[in-house]
Parts: C-alpha cells; sequence; structure tokens
C-alpha cells in the first residue's frame, strides 16, 4: 500500500509540472507585415514613409527577419532573428512587445521600463 501510495504521489507531482517558458506556435504571426503606422513620444515629419518596414515571422522555425531603412529603424537593426513567443508577449533580440493579431492587423506594444517616461511605443502593422 505504501508503495502505491508513494507512486500515486509521485505521478500527481511529475503531472502538476510545466514551464512557463514554453514556447508557442502562433501560426496568425506567419507573414510579412508591413508597419502603416507608430504612436509614441517621437516626431516623424508629415508624409512619413512607414511602409519600408516590415517583419516577416517564420513562427515554426522562430525566426523573423526585421526590415528598415538607412535612416530609421523599429523594433532593432535590419536582420534575421530568433523570436519567442509565451502566448502574448514576443521577444525579439531582447526586446518584449506585447502583441495582438485582429484580422490582417498585428499591434506590438513594447514592455518598457515604467521608470523612463519616454520609451513607450506601440506600433501598428498590416499584413502583406
Amino acid at each position: 500500500m505504501r508503495k502505491i501510495s508513494f507512486l500515486f504521489v509521485l505521478m500527481l507531482v511529475l503531472n502538476g509540472c510545466s514551464s512557463d517558458d514554453d514556447y508557442v506556435v502562433d501560426a496568425a504571426l506567419n507573414g510579412t507585415w508591413v508597419l502603416n503606422r507608430a504612436s509614441c513620444f517621437c516626431f516623424f515629419g508629415d508624409g512619413f514613409d512607414f511602409s519600408a518596414h516590415r517583419l516577416t515571422f517564420d513562427s515554426s522555425e522562430q525566426r523573423v527577419t526585421v526590415q528598415n531603412t538607412d535612416e530609421t529603424q523599429f523594433i532593432t537593426t535590419s536582420g534575421t532573428y530568433t523570436f519567442s513567443n509565451n502566448g502574448n508577449v514576443i521577444n525579439i533580440n531582447g526586446r518584449q512587445y506585447a502583441y495582438t493579431i485582429r484580422g490582417s492587423s498585428l499591434e506590438l506594444s513594447f514592455l518598457d521600463n515604467p521608470d523612463i517616461a519616454d520609451d513607450e511605443i506601440t506600433l501598428f502593422y498590416d499584413k502583406n
């Protein structure tokens, strides 16, 4: 009886363990997203063309390709990076963003340091 009780408790403990860092494959992220506007404590002149800034996600490979212009960058410098996703937060090159997908729109909000007033930025993308 003692062995059965021990095995039962051991099974419960092992089944109850899970990792909070599990990677979530979100197929809705897949594809190319084109930036259409940014909301931040920054100034972009009239007629600023956001469309040269793109993100291309491949969730199955956990890779994102970032494209920027030479003058302006969002997220990080142009290149291909691995990213992690825990369900509603993605981490790209050490920066975390809460994300929401609504139809063909992606909203990324930088998870900023609350002690710094001017590092808030929200980026709005459309699926290409």
